[in-house]
């Protein structure tokens, strides 16, 4: 069976363009697993301190702040386009999807890798609903992050783009341990976080929920889509 280092590696791109790409970390892969990699753009709409770290000193790679339902380039002027788990934060996705495929040359590849929230362990629902709750505190203080998509969502939206050859391979690693130390005081922590931005009642008892939850059943990454779709035209 093809996994996805496999299918990356078989990718050559000269110019990458990456969608709210947060702190750049998944240009990085790009840049480390594709076939080749001549250069990258990670674009979002605010800016991050990653963006001035080490780590991307020495990289082909060049950071933009940029609205993604509007992105400033010209039809046809990348050859692979990304977006990874950032499509639940955009306010109109499907306007994002059409400007991806916009700027995207004929016969180049579109990568989308994103959680989804169905048909998870109870290991991994801990992630979702840790997710679902953070989404409602972030939406009421005016941020747009909505639930992550389910699986059958996520093929809709990508299938209503004009892309074809679509390969769809879902990516879960359970090995880890559910009660790992490290882990748990980061979501803790998180939560901390979460809980001093709302005084929601309602909120705050789901975040003491959310604590429980961690503590009894524990925590693994839920399980991704990862979908490579080309343009067509190539």
């Amino acid at each position: 069976m093809v996994d996805i280092s496999e299918i990356l590696c078989s990718i050559n791109a000269s110019n990458v363009l990456d969608i709210a790409t947060g702190r750049g970390d998944f240009l990085l892969l790009l840049k480390e697993n594709l076939g080749s990699f001549g250069s990258g753009i990670g674009v979002d709409v605010k800016t991050s301190e990653e963006w001035e770290s080490d780590k991307f000193s020495d990289q082909p790679i060049t950071f933009m702040t940029m609205d993604a339902s509007r992105l400033e380039f010209a039809d046809a002027s990348f050859d692979l386009v990304s977006i990874s788990n950032s499509l639940h934060h955009l306010p109109d996705p499907c306007l994002a999807l059409a400007e991806m495929v916009r700027v995207l040359k004929p016969g180049g590849h579109f990568i989308l890798y994103e959680m989804y929230t169905d048909n998870q362990t109870p290991e991994q629902q801990t992630h979702t609903l840790l997710h679902q709750w953070w989404g409602k505190i972030d939406t009421a203080s005016g941020i747009c992050h909505r639930s992550p998509y389910t699986r059958e969502e996520l093929i809709k939206l990508i299938e209503c783009s004009e892309l074809d050859h679509w390969q769809i391979l879902d990516d879960v690693d359970l090995s880890g341990d559910p009660f790992d130390p490290e882990t748990l005081a980061i979501l803790e922590k998180n939560i901390d976080n979460y809980l001093a931005k709302t005084k929601n009642a309602d909120l705050i008892n789901e975040g003491a929920s959310l604590r429980l939850r961690l503590q009894t059943i524990g925590f693994q990454s839920a399980t991704e889509l990862f979908a490579l779709g080309e343009k067509k035209g190539g």
